[in-house]
């Protein structure tokens, strides 16, 4: 598992799952320049399985859609793994298909992270830097098995900027002015005429 206490990229194991050679490639260059240096890529959920069923990683990027077994399969048999040390790896699922049923099925079959396609250096980054600072309890229940998917009304892990109403900060108060009436918020969304 990732050591929360600092990100060290250097020893970590990480297994790269994606049907798409390029994809392959670019993420592995990605880990590479944060300085990861064992990392192991797989073209699908089979060969992933038989490598985690074999040996311990600390961490796991798949692709979310692969013939045969797709990262949210992949993911789901990883949480459902006998061994607690198995099951707690954290696992980042890509995908370019990320409709709200898409993150649902992430979110249900346990992955910490889901990410779309195209992949940025700097999201991928962020995403292992909250999987390391987050304090996310790790269940294990009859139908579901990985991060306590609660996390979201907490807000953000605590490195980054507030989003959400309860993150703010400050009493806002009540507004001064009236409302706007709906033809000055037309006249603010409207292309106006230059006058010269």
């Amino acid at each position: 598992m990732l050591d929360s206490s600092r990100l060290n990229l250097k020893t970590a194991k990480v297994l790269v799952a994606d049907d798409n050679e390029n994809a392959r490639n670019i993420i592995q260059d990605m880990l590479r320049a944060f300085g990861a240096s064992d990392i192991v890529t797989v073209r699908d959920g089979v060969e992933a399985k038989a490598l985690l069923a074999r040996q311990q990683f600390d961490l796991l990027i798949t692709d979310g859609t692969m013939p045969e077994c797709d990262g949210y399969e992949l993911v789901r048999w990883l949480r459902n793994r006998p061994s607690d040390e198995e099951r707690i790896t954290p696992a980042i699922i890509i995908s370019a298909h990320t409709r709200e049923s898409q993150v649902a099925a992430g979110r249900n079959c346990g992955a910490n992270y889901i990410i779309a396609k195209p992949i940025s250096p700097q999201t991928l980054l962020e995403r292992i830097f909250y999987i390391t600072e987050e304090a996310r309890s790790f269940i294990v229940g009859e139908t579901y098995a990985g991060p306590d998917r609660r996390w979201k009304h907490q807000g953000p892990p605590a490195s980054t900027d507030g989003r959400r109403k309860g993150d703010l900060s400050v009493d806002i108060g009540m507004a001064i002015d009236g409302n706007l009436s709906a033809n000055e918020l037309d006249s603010l969304v409207k292309p106006q005429r230059a006058t010269s």
